[in-house]
């Protein structure tokens, strides 16, 4: 699964309707880099959990600095892997 397309389509979803999202290009980009502001960052992080099955008592011991840092604390946690990105958007509790 293409982790960079989900995490631009996670943001998608998480940032206010009214705001625009442009797409990152490197997963390594600092979150202050993005565009995206706290809640935005905490959102995508429930996401992901979502998405992975990460209890949340694990992942809000979450600290991260960029989205390839999350992404190795949710693969370091996760107990379930979803098959495609329709698939993981489909768990997203929204």
């Amino acid at each position: 699964m293409d982790d960079l397309e989900l995490f631009n389509r996670l943001a998608r979803l998480a940032r206010p309707a009214h705001t625009a999202y442009v797409p990152i290009a490197d997963l390594s980009t600092p979150f202050p880099e993005t565009g995206l502001d706290s809640m935005d960052g905490l959102m995508i992080s429930i996401f992901y959990a979502d998405i992975y099955g990460v209890p949340d008592a694990v992942s809000k011991e979450f600290t991260f600095t960029t989205p390839a840092e999350l992404l190795v604390l949710i693969h370091q946690h996760k107990t379930t892997e979803p098959a495609s990105i329709d698939e993981a958007m489909g768990r997203v509790q929204w």
